[in-house]
Order: C-alpha cells, then sequence, then structure tokens
C-alpha cells in the first residue's frame, strides 16, 4: 500500500508512559513510520511529546493538543481517575469540532481511533465524512461476578453494573453507529470480537492492543541463578479489578509447600488492605510491597524474578504479562479474556470457577514452579521466543497495515460485508 494521510485520534498518549498512554504512543509512532500521521490528543502528555520530537524529530508526525476549558477539565496535568470517564466523553466533543475543521482543508485519506481502548465509550471518528477504522477496542470481557469476596462490595456492584452494559451493547447508540460506519472493527480479545460481531460491524480483525519494544527484549535468553527462594512477581494496580488478595491467598499456600517470596509492585486503593491480609495470612515477611516502580525500572526487578503471577478478573489484553515473557519468566494467571490466546508452554492458565477452587489452583500451579527450576526455565524460555515470533510491536503494524490494504482496497461487497470468520 501507498502511504497515506492518517488522522489519529488518541486520547491517551505520551512516551515513556504503561497503559492507555503506551499504546496510543506505540500507535502513533508505528504508523508514521510509513505514513504521515496528524493526532489529536489530549495535553496531558504535550511536555513530554515535545521533548520526544525534540531529540528525534519525524516530518510524517503532527501533533494537535486538543484541550478543554480548565473548568471542565482541571486534571490536564494530573492522571488521576476522578471523573476520568465523563472528561473524557467531553474531550470526544472538543476533538470532533476541531476534526471537522481540520477535515475540510486536508485530504485525509482515514480516520483512525486508537485511544481509549474501549467499545462501550464514544468515538466521533466515523462522523468526518472519511473511511473509519475503529481499535483495537476491548472491553467486550466481564469480569467473574463469583469472585465477590475479592472484588470487595464496591467493585463486585461496579462490576456487575459493567457487565449489564457490556451485555447490553446492542443498545448502546454510539457503539452500535461506530460499529456500522466503521470500515474496519478491530478487535483485542475475542469477547470484544463477538460483541463486535452482534452489532453488526462490516469488517471485524483481531489485533491485540498492547506488545513490546524490539528493546525489551534480551539478545539471549536470561538464565536465573538458582535460589532458595523463588521470587513470584505481581504487577499492576493495587485495586479490586486487579485482585491483590487473591494473589497472597494463592501465594500463602503455595508458600506453605516451599519457601518463596512475593513481589507485589503498583499502588492503588487495596494497598493497605492487601499489607493487613499479608500479614492475617502469616506470610508479611515473606510478602515485598514496592509500590509504583517507574517503567524503565520494570525491567531489572522482572529478570530478578522467578515466576509471573496475574490475577486480574477484567483485562482487555495485558502488557505486564507480555512483558514478563519477553524476559523469559513463565506466568501463571487465569483462563479468560486476553490470557486465553496466549501460549500453553508459557503460561499456566488456571480454569475461571468458584473463588476458592481458584485460589487453590493458582496455589498449586505456583507451588509446580516454585519446586520445579527446570520447568520454569522450560516455560520461560517458550515465553521469551514467543513474543519475538508473535508480540513485538513491529507485528501489530504489519497487521495494522493488512487491515488497511482490506478496509480501502478491497472492501467487502454487500452480500460479504456480514461475514464472519472468528479466530480461535
Amino acid at each position: 500500500m501507498n502511504a497515506m494521510k492518517i488522522l489519529l485520534l488518541s486520547y491517551a498518549c505520551e512516551p515513556g508512559k504503561g497503559s492507555e498512554a503506551s499504546t496510543g504512543w506505540h500507535w502513533v509512532t508505528g504508523l508514521a513510520q510509513e505514513h504521515s500521521v496528524y493526532v489529536l490528543t489530549h495535553p496531558r502528555g504535550r511536555e513530554s511529546i515535545e521533548r520526544y520530537l525534540a531529540a528525534q524529530p519525524n516530518p510524517k508526525l503532527e501533533f494537535d493538543f486538543v484541550k478543554l476549558p480548565a473548568l471542565l477539565d482541571p486534571w490536564q496535568r494530573d492522571p488521576g481517575e476522578k471523573l476520568i470517564h465523563f472528561r473524557y466523553i467531553l474531550w470526544q466533543f472538543a476533538m470532533y469540532a476541531k476534526a471537522r475543521k481540520l477535515v475540510k482543508h486536508t485530504p485525509f485519506d482515514l480516520v483512525h481511533h486508537v485511544s481509549w481502548v474501549t467499545m462501550t465509550g464514544p468515538t466521533f471518528g466515523w462522523a468526518l465524512g472519511l473511511p473509519f477504522i475503529w481499535g483495537p477496542v476491548g472491553s467486550g470481557q466481564q469480569a467473574p461476578l463469583q469472585m465477590r469476596r475479592h472484588l470487595g462490595a464496591k467493585g463486585w456492584v461496579r462490576e456487575a453494573l459493567r457487565n449489564v452494559q457490556v451485555r447490553l451493547i446492542g443498545l448502546n447508540p454510539l457503539a452500535n453507529v461506530a460499529a456500522r460506519k466503521s470500515r474496519a472493527a478491530i478487535a483485542t480479545n475475542l469477547e470484544t470480537y463477538d460483541a463486535l460481531r452482534k452489532l453488526r460491524a462490516r469488517s471485524i480483525h483481531l489485533i491485540r492492543d498492547s506488545a513490546v519494544d524490539d528493546h525489551w527484549v534480551p539478545e539471549s535468553y536470561p538464565e536465573r541463578p538458582a535460589r532458595e527462594k523463588p521470587v513470584i512477581t505481581w504487577l499492576g494496580r493495587v485495586e479490586s479489578r486487579k485482585a491483590p488478595g487473591l494473589a497472597i491467598e494463592a501465594f500463602a499456600k503455595a508458600r506453605a509447600e516451599h519457601p518463596c517470596e512475593l513481589w507485589i509492585i503498583g499502588q492503588g486503593s487495596l494497598l493497605e488492605p492487601s499489607k493487613k491480609l499479608a500479614e492475617q495470612l502469616g506470610v508479611s515477611n515473606d510478602v515485598r510491597f514496592w509500590g509504583r516502580v517507574p517503567h524503565d525500572e520494570v525491567p531489572k526487578m522482572l529478570l530478578d524474578s522467578d515466576i509471573f503471577l496475574f490475577t486480574s478478573l477484567r483485562d482487555t489484553f495485558p502488557t505486564v504479562v507480555l512483558e514478563s515473557m519477553a524476559l523469559g519468566l513463565p506466568s501463571v494467571s487465569l483462563d479468560h479474556q486476553g490470557l486465553r490466546t496466549l501460549t500453553d508452554d508459557a503460561v499456566i492458565k488456571v480454569p475461571v470457577t468458584d473463588s476458592e477452587t481458584i485460589v487453590n489452583d493458582l496455589a498449586h500451579a505456583l507451588s509446580q514452579l516454585v519446586q520445579a527450576p527446570a520447568e520454569r526455565r522450560s516455560r520461560g524460555y517458550a515465553a521469551w521466543e514467543n513474543v519475538q515470533k508473535e508480540h513485538l510491536w513491529r507485528h501489530r503494524y504489519e497487521s495494522m497495515r493488512n487491515v488497511y490494504d482490506t478496509a480501502l482496497i478491497q472492501s467487502p461487497s454487500p452480500e460479504e460485508q456480514f461475514a464472519y470468520d472468528r479466530p480461535s
């Protein structure tokens, strides 16, 4: 495909960050290797972006920082969660007003929404009169509500309401119109793929919304020394849907079988309750709470670990698991959502059953790896190898190139437009 001029919509976008900001930044910079990319984004990342472009200028890449009046968006510099969805909706209106003026004077080939990575939140890119690419988007996944004691009362109510929202996605007018008006809709996991199908998007693709930078992957497999107490690492926001308590309970049972340590990396509202739980279970001496760690320091901590534990009850496609795999760590996780599509050679996946059974199954999987250095190495090597084959950002860009080809060159005929081939 020839180089194009793309209007890219990325609410979150900033170099050197994790989560949504990292996702937006990678799509922006990756697509700008081949195409001219004009980005509409929130000004929160402006200073970092301008520093980056001053050091590494790219004539194909241009940013326009769309802001709201301070009265409506007093959190421009603060990435906190307060009213985060409300201010995102307000920003969409401001973005649309700016984009309408742009497309009148600039011959864009397409408009592509990449952030937020949500199917349930609004996007107005479809209304600009250009071929519209939507995604990758997630949010089709639902938290297992039988995990009530690990979600907590507030978390359970929040997830229950969200599950209803997902199940009723067909009644969401903005999701409906975005799906039907898109030239291509891209799901980041199978649950969202099925939801986009229900919305009758005419061309659906599966592309994960996260990947790993080449420089993150060691040239050779990182061997780990044998140690008396293998280190299990858990990384993420310490909040209800990430289920840190589930990790601590499973660790406590594994710790009873064989000496090991648990590292909790991250901040959040459940940090203090998690510390109290470790004390109640008698494992506080073997659980280390690191708090928030800068993203560029995470690789060293993962290289000092032996096993990665991921207990999230709702996630699209978790970057942290890919990052741990890239550094040669075997993982233990729940067998649902984005994790389902990762290789079984690297990840031990525990079925989502009832709460007590899940704790026991996670503990068993951890004990299995803690006591088997050879299996840790075998699975870690498979993880390191798999990332290089499937989960680098260049793989995502190649997949997106194919989406563009399909959407703009081989647009489906009316009788073909609702034919689906769901990936396994």
